[in-house]
């Protein structure tokens, strides 16, 4: 994705290149050269540095002495590990967000769940799926929370590019319909537990 715009913020930078890590174009471990940055993106390398900063701040990135920023690279028991730290803190966010939400809350939610069923690439619902999973959890109110679980959502997207993004069929999930249900009825645990297995079958 090439940029013209002379005055592009390094948030924008850091969210096209963050995509590009998630989904492995481009390949753990590669070298994020500052000038490179900033020549694809015609800017200054200013805000080339900050997006590569930003980067390594979302854990998507790593700076290694004399070899610079490289893109972050998890073995199977990183994903592993992820997967487990998701499936303790979810179902904690999930239960406080159940206690606060609102019809406009679900409403939200439920434009989040359609995008999933709607979409028409892996790419696309890889992308709906992640802001979903982060939404039914925001009424929670912890900031401290959701940052570290929307952390750990964007390394484990890389799970599905890697092993099931070729395989992908459009389909419509039962488990976000059963979520946002229980959500509505206030139902905390049924919620909780659904959320339990729908993570354990990634």
């Amino acid at each position: 994705m090439a940029m013209s715009d002379l005055s592009i913020k390094p948030a924008v930078i850091a969210d096209v290149l963050a995509e590009e890590i998630i989904r492995g174009d481009i390949a753990q471990g590669a070298r994020l050269a500052q000038d490179r940055v900033a020549a694809r993106f015609k800017c200054s390398h200013v805000p080339a540095r900050e997006a590569l900063q930003r980067l390594v701040q979302m854990e998507l990135a790593t700076f290694v002495p004399k070899r610079g920023v490289r893109a972050f690279s998890l073995s199977a028991e990183d994903l592993d590990d992820i997967l487990e730290m998701r499936l303790a803190l979810e179902p904690l966010a999930l239960e406080k967000a159940v206690a606060n939400v609102t019809p406009t809350d679900l409403q939200e939610m439920e434009i989040y769940r359609l995008a999933c069923d709607h979409a028409k690439d892996p790419i696309s619902w890889e992308k709906a799926n992640r802001q979903f999973h982060l939404e039914i959890l925001k009424p929670c109110g912890r900031p401290l929370l959701l940052g570290r679980i929307e952390q750990l959502q964007r390394l484990s997207a890389q799970r599905f590019h890697a092993r099931w993004r070729e395989t992908w069929l459009s389909t419509s999930d039962n488990d976000h319909v059963a979520i946002l249900h229980a959500m509505e009825r206030r139902e905390a645990n049924t919620a909780s537990t659904i959320l339990r297995r729908h993570l354990s079958r990634g």
